[in-house]
Parts: structure tokens; sequence; C-alpha cells
């Protein structure tokens, strides 16, 4: 199946500020970043199902090389980007930024 990929506006805020502070830290860190993004989006349509389930309808994906979670769901043939966080975040910020 192919799906089409929608990136909630909250989690293209959340990949702009990641961009921005790795960038301040490192030139080109930030691209480096978005590429690892980049690869989970393309590891997510390959297999929409094969990651972890937060909740009946949120899954969650690591980045390789950064600590992020990007969390998504799948309705029919979209898939739903709602957010790239820090895995230092608390359980009860990310519930409440899943619930937006």
């Amino acid at each position: 199946m192919v799906f089409k990929v929608i990136i909630k506006p909250l989690a293209v805020l959340d990949i702009d500020e990641a961009i921005e502070w790795y960038e301040e830290k490192s030139k080109g860190l930030g691209k480096r970043f978005y590429l690892h993004f980049q690869l989970a989006i393309d590891d997510i349509l390959k297999d929409p199902d094969a990651y972890f389930n937060i909740t009946a309808q949120v899954r969650r994906v690591l980045l390789k090389n950064f600590p992020y979670k990007v969390f998504y769901t799948v309705s029919a043939d979209t898939i739903f980007i709602l957010g790239v966080l820090h895995t230092k975040r608390s359980k009860s910020y990310i519930r409440r930024r899943l619930k937006n």
C-alpha cells in the first residue's frame, strides 16, 4: 500500500527547533538530524505497523543517532506525524502534546 505522510504543524515546530538547536551546537548537525528524521519516515512507510504502540492509535519510532522519538498514527492510506520529541520529555508532557 502507498501511504501519504502529513506532518502536523506542532511536529514541524518540533523538527525546526531541533534542527536549530543542533545547528547551534555544530554546523551541519541540524542537517544530519533532519536526514535521520527522513530515514525514520522511510522506515515507517515501509511497515507502519512495525513500531511500538504507546496507545491504541499512536505509535512511535526512535531516531537513529539522536535522542528523539517520532510519534505517528495511521489512518487508511495516510500517516500523520504528531510530534518529534526528545526522549527526556516527561510522559505527561508527551500525553498532552499528542492530544492536540
